[in-house]
Formats: C-alpha cells, sequence, structure tokens
C-alpha cells in the first residue's frame, strides 16, 4: 500500500481526528444547537443524544429494527445483557434532533482536515471544485411531496423526490457542501451559487457540465472572483459560430447579452450584461467529437489547452462521488419518511463518506506504482465506506481508536483496484424494469 506518511505516522493524526469529531458530539454548545425544544436532551435517558447520532450515520440498507439491534449489540460488546430500544423510541427521539447539527459536524470535519491533514492533494496549486445536482427517489408520502416536490423518471414514473446539488473536492475526493431542495423550486444554478459561501474565491477553481452556463451565473462568478471553467451545450450558437469561424481553437471571448429570461437575475443580483476576460477553446474528443469550453483561466502560459482539457476531464469525479452517494452509501433507503428524517439521513450520508475519503486520502498516493504491480493501484472506495462502517462503534465507543484504525488499514490493505489509464468505453444505455417509488427501508 503507498502511504504518503509513514505507518506509524498516520496513527497520531487519525487518532486526533476522530477523538476531534467525538468531542464535538459530546461538547455541551453543540448538544444545546442541535435540539429541536430546548427542552429536549434534558432527562438522562439510555438512549443518549451520541447514540442517537452514531446511530444515525452508521445506517445502512437494512431495516431500522435491524439497525437498531445490531448497535446496541456491538455496543454491548462480549456482556449477556444486550439493551435495544423500540422503533417507535427511536423516532421520537429523532425529531428532537435539527438535521443542521450534521451540518455543523461536518462543517467541523472539513476544517479539521483543511488545517491539520499531512497530505492534501491540489492541481497547480488550486483546489478543483467540481459542482453538479441531482435527484433523489423519496418515499411516497404527501409531506415529502409538499417539502420536496415531485418528478418523473425515464420510465414515465412519477415519484415524490429532491433535488439535490454538491460541491465536490475532486482531488480529495471530499463533498464540501451539500444541498437537498425541491424539485421544481430550486434551481441548479441557484443551488451552485449558494454553493459559494462555503467556498474560497483565492483557491478555488469551479468546473460546470453543460446545464450550468447562463450569463448571470457567469457574471456573479466573476463578480465574486472565482476562476471557472463551463462546458457549452450546442444551445451557445454564438460561441459556436465564434470559435468555428476563427483559425485558431482557443481565443478570448466576451460574453454578451443573453435571451431576455435572465434579465431578472441580472437586475436582482445586480450584475454586468456583458462579461469580459473570457476564453473559448475547442478540444478534440478520442471519437472525434468536438468539445467546447468557457473559462476563465486566460493566461496560456500557466493554462494551455491541454491543461484546461485535464481540468474538465476531472469534472468525471463528481459522478463516481454520485455513484458512491447513491450505490454504496444507499443515499435512497432512507430510515423514516418524515422531512426531518429525509434530512437527517442525507446529511448524515455526506458525513459517512467524508469520513471516508480522509482515510482514503492519507493511505494512498495517487499514481505511484505499489510493489509487485505493473501498473498504479488506488484504495477501493467502497471498501473503505464499508469499514468505517463496521468500525463505527470501536471508534466512537471505545478507547482503542489506534487499534480499530490499524485493523481498518490492514484490511484496505488488500482492497486496492489497478488504475488504468487512457481507458474508455461506448456507454451503453440500458433502460432497468419499473422499480416502485417507494425508497424506505421498512421495519
Amino acid at each position: 500500500m503507498s502511504a504518503l506518511i509513514k505507518e506509524g505516522e498516520l496513527f497520531p493524526v487519525y487518532r486526533r481526528a476522530f477523538l476531534h469529531t467525538i468531542n464535538h458530539i459530546e461538547n455541551e454548545d453543540f448538544r444545546v444547537s442541535s435540539k429541536t425544544v430546548s427542552s429536549d436532551f434534558t432527562r438522562k435517558r439510555k438512549f443518549s443524544f451520541k447514540d442517537l447520532v452514531v446511530n444515525i450515520l452508521g445506517f445502512s440498507r437494512a431495516s431500522v429494527r435491524t439497525e437498531l439491534d445490531r448497535f446496541f449489540k456491538s455496543l454491548s460488546g462480549t456482556g449477556s445483557e444486550i439493551t435495544t430500544f423500540s422503533k417507535s423510541a427511536f423516532t421520537q427521539a429523532r425529531q428532537k434532533l435539527r438535521p443542521e447539527s450534521f451540518i455543523c459536524l461536518n462543517q467541523s470535519l472539513l476544517d479539521y482536515f483543511k488545517n491539520n491533514s499531512p497530505s492534501q492533494r491540489n492541481w497547480k496549486g488550486k483546489r478543483v471544485v467540481a459542482i453538479d445536482g441531482s435527484f433523489l427517489v423519496l418515499p411516497n408520502e404527501k409531506c415529502l411531496i409538499e417539502k420536496f416536490g415531485n418528478f418523473s423518471n425515464q420510465n414515465k414514473t412519477i415519484s415524490a423526490g429532491a433535488r439535490i446539488s454538491i460541491a465536490y473536492d475532486v482531488c480529495n475526493n471530499i463533498i464540501l457542501d451539500a444541498l437537498i431542495g425541491h424539485t421544481q423550486h430550486d434551481d441548479e444554478k441557484e443551488m451552485a451559487k449558494n454553493h459559494l459561501k462555503n467556498l474560497n474565491s483565492e483557491t478555488d477553481i469551479l468546473v460546470f457540465d453543460r446545464g450550468y452556463p447562463s450569463l448571470w451565473l457567469i457574471s456573479y462568478l466573476k463578480k465574486e472572483g472565482f476562476d471557472f471553467c463551463f462546458r457549452l451545450s450546442t444551445a451557445w450558437k454564438t460561441a459556436h459560430e465564434t470559435l468555428n469561424s476563427s483559425i485558431e481553437k482557443d481565443i478570448d471571448f466576451e460574453l454578451k447579452k443573453r435571451p431576455s429570461q435572465e434579465y431578472g437575475k441580472l437586475r436582482s443580483y445586480n450584475l454586468q450584461t456583458k462579461v469580459e476576460g473570457l476564453r473559448l477553446l475547442s478540444v478534440d474528443l478520442p471519437d472525434g467529437e468536438q468539445e467546447v469550453l468557457l473559462t476563465s483561466l486566460c493566461n496560456r502560459d500557466v493554462y494551455p489547452v491541454q491543461a484546461i482539457k485535464e481540468l474538465y476531464h476531472m469534472r468525471w469525479g463528481v459522478e463516481e462521488c454520485y455513484k458512491r452517494i447513491k450505490q454504496v452509501a444507499q443515499m435512497e433507503y432512507f430510515s423514516g419518511r418524515t422531512v426531518h428524517a429525509i434530512q437527517q439521513d442525507f446529511y448524515a450520508r455526506i458525513i459517512l463518506l467524508n469520513i471516508s475519503a480522509m482515510i482514503g486520502v492519507q493511505i494512498e498516493k495517487a499514481g505511484q506504482k505499489d510493489k509487485g504491480h505493473k501498473h498504479a493501484v488506488q484504495i477501493n472506495k467502497t471498501q473503505v465506506v464499508t469499514k468505517v462502517k463496521d468500525f463505527l462503534i470501536d471508534i466512537f465507543y471505545r478507547n482503542d481508536i489506534v487499534c480499530s484504525v490499524q485493523k481498518i488499514l490492514k484490511l484496505l490493505k488488500n482492497c486496492t483496484d489497478i488504475v488504468r489509464s487512457n481507458r474508455s468505453f461506448k456507454r451503453i444505455k440500458v433502460y432497468k424494469e419499473k422499480r416502485k417509488p417507494l425508497m424506505y427501508r421498512g421495519i
């Protein structure tokens, strides 16, 4: 296993990181700010505040009843007596916990990683942040439809659902910010703008897919001082025609007025109707297709065409992140059918994925060939998530963090995947049979 720092030095790093998280959960100020009502969690109960938070963090696809039994069985260790609680008791307890407490806990983790991590990857000294959105299928409950709306999939199945958006650090595989909103009322561009308050214009480069380019968003990013890279669809006829009429495939570009539906946004944010200091370039793909990119990175000595192509290609990391969100973290299998439960599960999964990513980035070195392998190897990200879930009780409740981390690393040592560069396959669209929109674990 390729380690960025010596194995013996890893354990103090992990120990401090997990102790930081444990101390944050046990902090009185955090407990007070997490309560729905000030009188909640005041009496001493067997099902404590910490039990509730860790329980929600460790949920997987199994039923709530099964997860509760597993949790308290693990908590009891080898003891003969196992105390567990009813599903109703858990449901009542979780109503006292504000979903925003998981946002606060995640931000604490991110701040600790930023300030204390011995290894943080970057691209040309910058943090590459890919912003993208998706949809989650929710249980078909009236309260959820009222809060989050509904949508239809490729099979024309109408389901309760929510629009989600994430800002993803593609170099370190970390979700920097996550939002969940209404499928119709919350626009993906507006959600992208809302991510900016948790990002840094001096250190971050933002990368967007074809659905995001708009005059108001580009103007807003320039106003806030962010560097960015967009891919333009064929709907941007002026940009395509300008590039096609030029001998050069890398030109300076000025973005002018767009259709009138954008004027409202421009006025509301006091933005310019003309954006200068842009660069338009065309990149040839292996299949012969041309990729048109719009970027604010105009220094061609630092950012030649090949670098911009590499930058946009890095955006694929956010697509892989969504695969882990839905298939590995099993985000759509919720532990409740209320707005409260959906939001708690959503933000808890983000924390679990981030803890796993923070472990993964410390124990592997991207692109370095491991001994005995012809190709470079990387840690299997699915296995990292699985092992973290398996050791949550040991990490958060037993005073053997170092021992737990040693076990995790030992298991992960053989969970590596070979990295074969420059491989691509034609995407085959397969439409699965219509599935039930009931994404709930039941009892």
